[in-house]
């Protein structure tokens, strides 16, 4: 019985460090952020190819970057392609949260940059975003993602998505 309550013990120990560990080593995006991404990108069941050519899937799955393409049995469900996507978004997260001042962010900020730089690349977000984010202007941001890198006018509805969800008030934190 000492055994038992010793291993339970070690086990709850372990179980309560792990999940602290991995909060800290990644700042996740909203559900409303998450849920914008995946309005924005649109979802499809079978591997299609993108505009630069890739194979993917789902909510924008690039398949060849992830070296994933064989061990996805399509079609998918709406389901799996948001575990896709929530898998996806760490790099861009990471990105974001590489920004100047990007602590300070809030979460809807801090969720609509990381849509940003999903569609945009971590090069898009940082090229656009660097001088704002040095200089802490948030709300300039927030007002200026509509007008940006839009790709004359074929990305105008998902900026403006972008802009009023990093203008929406929140009082929680991007967690970077």
């Amino acid at each position: 019985m000492k055994f038992y309550s010793a291993a339970v013990a070690l086990f709850a120990i372990g179980a309560i460090a792990l999940p602290t560990t991995e909060v800290e080593k990644r700042a996740s995006v909203n559900s409303g952020a998450l849920d914008l991404i995946a309005e924005l990108e649109g979802f499809r069941s079978n591997f299609y190819t993108d505009t630069v050519g890739h194979q993917a899937i789902g909510y924008g799955h690039d398949c060849p970057a992830n070296g994933d393409c064989g061990s996805i049995n399509a079609p998918i469900t709406k389901a799996e392609g948001k575990k896709l996507l929530a898998k996806d978004i760490d790099t861009y997260e990471s990105c974001v949260c590489k920004l100047d001042n990007a602590a300070d962010l809030n979460a809807n900020q801090y969720g609509a940059l990381v849509s940003f730089a999903y569609n945009s690349g971590c090069g898009g977000v940082k090229t656009y975003w660097h001088t704002a984010m040095s200089e802490k202007n948030f709300k300039g941001i927030c007002e200026a993602l509509p007008n940006t890198n839009t790709l004359n006018g074929m990305l105008n509805n998902r900026r403006k998505a972008e802009g009023n969800f990093c203008s929406k008030a929140t009082d929680k934190k991007s967690g970077c």
